[in-house]
């Protein structure tokens, strides 16, 4: 009976070594089984997607569980925006940002509207006789919503995270102060969350650029910038682009596009200032994370 009690202690010892031995070297379990995992996504920092739209504008932010969009490319992207934002688990977004009525930042808005549940939209003051921009209001109006036009200086909020973004631009009546450009009529908003800032311009212009420097230079400051007008000379004057000093500059825009943008004069004013320049249609879709005050490339 010794033996046999020795035996058996032995060969539990055994045992207990085989499967610690297995645990430590057992391979991951993979996404589709844990859960899927957004590629440098944190529970403790935010995500920005700058979305490849093509020729046009979409970015994704995501902090914790709330969610934004700014702007949803042409409506041809529509799909796109929503497939996209299916595979990073939004379920809904706090808030939609449409920067202005053009077709290429407001068309796939109408698709990402019928897919999601929306809790709130902000608009420019501004509206344009354009058959996307009804289509716009009409998905607006069927999600039981209304639209909110923000003043310099108001702030909207992340969901439920300290987050918040603020209104920079244009202003009210931005038709009397700009004239009929819709690009002038871009909401410019800086975000300000885990201790980052990005700025995100739609297709402002230097004319707006110059009074947002004049009346607001202290707000300028960010980590990162997302271009306007997808590099064109008539947005990013090189005293804006010098008083956001960005860490990171992201350029939106369709390889080869009829407008032959980005202009290499938004480059010579980014380079001196040792900003690393991301580009929608040489990297694809871009994310950057920001956590505890420090910006990365997500893996």
């Amino acid at each position: 009976m010794k033996k046999k009690s020795n035996l058996a202690l032995v060969l539990g010892i055994l045992l207990c070594i085989a499967y610690a031995v297995s645990r430590e070297f057992a391979p991951p379990v993979p996404d589709s089984a844990a859960g899927t995992i957004t590629a440098g996504s944190s529970a403790a920092g935010a995500d920005i997607h700058f979305i490849d739209v093509g020729q046009g504008d979409a970015e994704l932010i995501t902090y914790g569980d709330s969610a934004v969009l700014i702007d949803g490319g042409k409506q041809s992207a529509g799909d796109t925006v929503v497939d996209y934002l299916t595979r990073q688990g939004v379920a809904q977004l706090d808030a939609v940002i449409a920067t202005h009525p053009h077709e290429d930042h407001i068309g796939g808005l109408v698709d990402v509207l019928d897919a999601f549940e929306v809790e709130a939209i902000y608009m420019s003051d501004e509206a344009m006789d354009s058959r996307i921009f009804e289509k716009l209001l009409d998905a607006i109006e069927a999600e039981g919503l209304e639209p909110e036009c923000p003043e310099i200086g108001d702030t909207i909020p992340f969901g439920d995270t300290d987050a918040v973004f603020t209104v920079l631009a244009p202003g009210t009546d931005s038709r009397e102060t700009y004239g009929n450009d819709p690009n002038a009529w871009s909401l410019v908003v800086r975000l300000d969350a885990a201790g980052c800032s990005a700025l995100f311009t739609g297709d402002t212009t230097s004319s707006v650029e110059k009074d947002i420097v004049e009346n607001h230079y202290e707000l300028l400051d960010c980590d990162i910038l997302k271009v306007a007008h997808h590099g064109s000379r008539t947005s990013s004057c090189q005293a804006f682009i010098e008083a956001v000093m960005p860490k990171y500059a992201v350029l939106s825009y369709g390889a080869g596009n009829s407008y032959g943008l980005p202009d290499e004069e938004i480059f010579s004013y980014l380079e001196p200032l040792g900003t690393k320049i991301l580009e929608t249609a040489k990297h694809g879709t871009i994310v950057l994370h920001m956590e505890n005050g420090e910006v990365r490339e997500a893996a």
